[in-house]
């Protein structure tokens, strides 16, 4: 079955953000480490500094994997027809989230292709384009990962639906820094154990014929 994993970040104008579908990963899923490095591609988006944030994105999660699993995430493949993951820029429709990642697992492992789209970024208070689409993509590559969404607010996977109290002036305050300022290191606790319950669980981590 394939599962959209949606995010709607706060606009950080916003007292109370647009929160995430809770439609998508049940937290258990993931990839072999033979399967290390996905392949991604991503379609140009036309300007020259979103395109420098998806490749941010890409080699930030490159440098946190490395550093907690001893394996890229990503490499990139100039053919679509080849991509383990392949990132897609669309027009924001209204009323539509910023970003979606179809993942399709089986028996706890994700089966490639995951598909991402991410929408035209909406530039509203302090936040500039490139930073919206970084915080959007990044997010998305970690559903591509296995990783759900949590409920920390300072997290770049935030947030499970109904979890994080906005009316807390120092919730609210971390969340929107969080989005202003995004860093994949807010997230290295939740890939080591993600990867160490699934790994561990498998034994070798292999999947038959790869």
């Amino acid at each position: 079955m394939w599962l959209p994993v949606l995010v709607a970040f706060a606009l950080l104008v916003l007292p109370v953000p647009a929160l995430a579908s809770d439609a998508g990963l049940q937290g258990t899923e993931g990839h072999s480490r033979a399967r290390f490095p996905l392949a991604v591609h991503a379609t140009p988006t036309g300007s020259a500094t979103l395109d420098a944030a998806t490749r941010r994105a890409v080699e930030d999660w490159n440098t946190l994997a490395r550093d907690v699993l001893g394996v890229e995430a990503f490499a990139w493949t100039a053919r679509a027809e080849d991509a383990q993951v392949a990132v897609d820029y669309r027009p924001r429709p209204a009323g539509h989230g910023m970003g979606v990642a179809y993942v399709h697992s089986r028996d706890g492992l994700i089966v490639p292709p995951v598909r991402i789209v991410v929408f035209e970024p909406v530039v509203r208070g302090q936040t500039p384009a490139e930073v919206l689409l970084y915080q959007v993509l990044a997010h998305e590559l970690g559903h591509a990962l296995g990783l759900p969404h949590t409920r920390d607010p300072r997290s770049l996977m935030c947030c499970v639906r109904d979890s994080v109290d906005f009316s807390d002036a120092a919730v609210r305050d971390a969340y929107i820094e969080a989005r202003r300022h995004p860093d994949l290191r807010s997230v290295r606790d939740q890939l080591a154990a993600h990867y160490e319950r699934l790994w561990g669980a498998r034994g070798a981590s292999q999947i038959p014929g790869e």
